[in-house]
């Protein structure tokens, strides 16, 4: 079953697999490159990587829209629980869901979690996605760290979405590292380039991949990739 990817901008992405469509980290509103409205987005399942608002800011009006399942840490799922939010699944590190799109396992990141009102949003996370015969990691924002080799030696990683864009995150030389340690067929780069201090050159990001004999795929907002 063809899986098919959508980035929207900054660290927001859209997955779909069969009759499934799967949101990490919607951040429409406020995101300066994003190519599309919260509203336009039709979700059947929510994962969030963490608190922050650059990725959980139209969370809660997507999620009570749409009736999506929302699966984040224990602490943010209860916060969203409170605020109306119906359908929600609470994880932490290491554990693994099943749910009808296939498996989502909830993985460290190295980065802080909280809500724009200061709640505290829980440990961040990532995400290591199985559908459609794919598997695909979402790291989130965290920094370069060494248990992504053990990431690569579980998993079979088709395609990882990795931040390149330094100051809040790993940068680029990290995610190259990163990519190595995972052992991914193919990577995009997120969370850079939407507001200056976080700027990049993706283009060079994926050649320097190129020369690593991993796929690079630079995609820009409203772009899309196909795993077949």
């Amino acid at each position: 079953m063809p899986v098919k990817v959508f980035y929207h901008g900054h660290s927001n992405v859209e997955i779909h697999s069969g009759n499934y469509r799967i949101q990490l980290d919607p951040f429409y509103t406020s995101n300066p490159i994003a190519d599309m409205k919260a509203d336009a987005v039709n979700p059947t399942h929510i994962l969030l990587s963490h608190a922050h608002f650059d990725h959980a800011e139209d969370v809660e009006a997507v999620a009570k829209r749409t009736g999506a399942i929302l699966a984040s840490n224990y602490e943010i799922t209860t916060y969203y629980e409170k605020r109306g939010v119906k359908k929600t699944v609470g994880m932490n590190h290491g554990g693994g869901v099943n749910f009808d799109f296939g498996r989502a396992t909830y993985t460290v990141a190295f980065h802080t979690s909280s809500f724009a009102d200061g709640t505290y949003g829980g440990a961040p996370g990532g995400w290591m996605i199985e559908t459609g015969g794919k598997t695909i990691y979402f790291a989130g924002d965290t920094a370069l760290f060494g248990d992504m080799k053990l990431l690569g030696e579980l998993w079979a990683i088709d395609l990882a979405f990795l931040p390149i864009g330094d100051m809040f995150t790993m940068g680029p030389a990290h995610a190259l590292k990163a990519a190595q340690l995972l052992r991914s067929k193919a990577v995009v780069p997120i969370h850079h380039s939407t507001w200056p201090p976080i700027k990049q050159d993706a283009a060079k990001f994926a050649a320097d991949l190129a020369a690593l004999g991993i796929q690079g795929h630079p995609l820009t907002p409203g772009q899309s990739l196909t795993l077949a």
